[in-house]
């Protein structure tokens, strides 16, 4: 005869009634475990399925560069004990897993219970990593109080792990065999979470610490803000639908380029349309911005906006139907495809004739299509020679007085690089007076470079699986991009296919790129000790502390070369 499970009898009589109904969990069931099968039941977490969620973990990242080393100690005293240690993220996936017997591990994959998988509530329901970043606080899990029955064998205590400014990054858990759980769990698992939160406070910059101190004003505001620094962004709770690693990097470079000296505060419409209102803060030696957001209200709309707006998004003036336009644009910043938007846009699925202005016979080409009803796009005009210009003028006059008869309802776009153009086409362009839409360069319009890389990357990589931290996204807006969308299309091309991990960071960019523009150029000694600064911290991993033993310098003093040299960490900050 089976016995009795009353915890999991309470809890399938909760899903049985399910939110609506009133139903009160019996005294055998702490509250906090009651109240996390009930989100559990809110999403519609499956109590018989494992989590498919899985996704490469950055092994680079500040929360793992901190716990590793205490993850490494502990696993040697758990050494033969059934017993596993799991480090998960933010977002409850699990970034490390160290186990105390290897006959463990095949037991936690078939649950996946492993590096990759999320264990969020949101996926496998109650259970110690993800309540524990849900309730903000120590949790310890038995048996049948697990909402997914998968983890029932198991106990697990876990504790949220935190930044010094506060700010939850992950939690940490051990799990074990129901038989061998007990409160002593919940202590040691306390006390593995402050041992990584003491090795975050030594590796954080002072700086981290100073921009902890100024957040600290403003986190219970009802109006959505953020305090931003260089490396971090800190936001209260209204302002996390606003924040991500594009706007951070925006934010961050626009602040730093308002002139504070002529207006104290700085008034900036971001992309997609939120308006921001940010004044510089005096309480650190580095530049720090308090930020805030307004038209709330048009947050959801202007989300489903951003969706499906396209990556270029120039001043357009959109030309009557069926007239001829022209398109003007550096080299490879996307002109045609955006002459064929234009096309598309009116259209449909109707052929469209390329023609390039430097084959010998496209004059020819261009005029059999349009006559034939199908819509040109004449690619690079900037190509044509001072004795072409009587034939555009013929092709474009034709058309156009072709469309005013009613013999033609095709469209003629025109692409063209103004500055790469003799001086006769540069005149000629002007005088058809053609409807124009110019896509400004790359170097005139830093804001827009996270939603192209957004979008190339969306291109080059389908599955979603590579991302780009802060800093990368840093030096894209720093550099002049010469050779405009092609050459950022190239870069993130080869970054996909030839990067070590699923996160891009700047230590992965071209030299060109990682240096920036910079308006001085550095000595011969400051070009070596910039080497010798990166190699040290290639050595240590990315420690500060570790590299400025190997230099044999203060962190301190090694901190302020960082700055000086403009050498950028990707996991500098929390």
């Amino acid at each position: 005869m089976v016995a009795s499970d009353p915890v999991r009898e309470a809890r399938e009589a909760l899903q049985r009634a399910g939110l609506l109904e009133r139903q009160d969990a019996p005294s055998i069931v702490p509250e906090v475990i009651e109240r996390s099968w009930r989100r559990s039941i809110s999403h519609a977490v499956g109590s018989d399925r494992v989590s498919e969620d899985h996704r490469d973990v950055d092994p680079e990242s500040t929360l793992y560069r901190a716990a590793a080393p205490v993850l490494d100690r502990w696993q040697e005293q758990l050494s033969e004990t059934p017993m596993t240690l799991f480090l998960s993220d933010r977002v409850g996936r699990i970034v490390a897993r160290r186990l105390g017997a290897r006959d463990q591990a095949s037991r936690l994959d078939e649950v996946h219970a492993a590096e990759g998988f999320v264990f969020s509530e949101e996926t496998m329901g109650t259970n110690g990593l993800g309540t524990a970043l849900a309730e903000n606080q120590a949790v310890l899990i038995s048996g049948s109080q697990h909402f997914n029955d998968l983890l029932a064998p198991i106990t697990c205590a876990a504790v949220p792990v935190a930044a010094p400014g506060g700010s939850v990054l992950g939690s940490v858990s051990l799990g074990g065999p129901v038989a061998e759980g007990s409160q002593l769990m919940l202590s040691l698992t306390a006390e593995i979470g402050r041992q990584i939160e003491t090795r975050l406070r030594a590796e954080s910059r002072p700086e981290d610490l100073a921009l902890a101190m100024s957040f600290m004003r403003y986190k219970n505001s009802r109006r959505p803000t953020v305090v931003v620094d260089q490396h971090s962004l800190l936001a209260n709770t209204p302002a996390l639908p606003f924040v991500s690693v594009d706007s951070h990097v925006l934010l961050w470079e626009l602040m730093k380029g308002h002139d504070w000296r002529r207006s104290p505060t700085a008034e900036i419409v971001l992309p997609d349309g939120i308006r921001v209102v940010g004044r510089r803060l005096d309480s650190s030696t580095e530049p720090q911005f308090v930020a805030h957001f307004f038209d709330v209200n048009l947050t959801e709309t202007l989300a489903q906006e951003r969706a499906v707006m396209p990556a270029i998004e120039p001043a357009r003036v959109r030309a009557p139907r069926s007239d001829a336009v022209m398109v003007e644009g550096p080299a490879g910043s996307g002109r045609f495809k955006l002459a064929l938007e234009i096309v598309s846009s009116e259209t449909m699925d109707e052929p469209v004739t390329a023609v390039a202005a430097d084959d010998a016979d496209w004059a020819e080409v261009a005029e059999a299509a349009l006559t034939h009803g199908r819509d040109v796009v004449l690619r690079r005009v900037e190509n044509l020679g001072a004795g072409d210009a009587e034939a555009l003028t013929t092709l474009v006059r034709t058309h156009q007085r072709s469309v005013g008869r009613g013999q033609r309802t095709s469209r003629l776009v025109l692409t063209l690089a103004p500055d790469d153009a003799p001086a006769a086409i540069r005149e000629l362009a002007k005088s058809l007076g053609l409807s124009t839409t110019r896509i400004a360069p790359l170097r005139a319009s830093p804001d827009r470079i996270p939603g192209l890389v957004r979008s190339v990357l969306g291109d080059v990589d389908p599955s979603g699986r590579f991302t780009v931290t802060a800093s990368a996204l840093q030096s894209f807006m720093q550099y002049d991009w010469p050779g405009e969308l092609r050459e950022l299309r190239r870069l993130l091309q080869d970054l996909v296919a030839n990067a070590p991990s699923a996160v891009i960071d700047s230590r992965q960019l071209p030299e060109h790129l990682r240096r920036g523009n910079k308006t001085r150029q550095m000595t011969l000694i400051e070009t070596a000790e910039r080497d010798a600064i990166v190699r040290a911290l290639d050595l240590a991993g990315g420690n500060k502390s570790t590299a400025a033993e190997l230099l044999g310098i203060g962190r301190t003093t090694l901190y302020r070369r960082l700055r000086q040299l403009h050498i950028e960490g990707d996991e500098a900050s929390l």
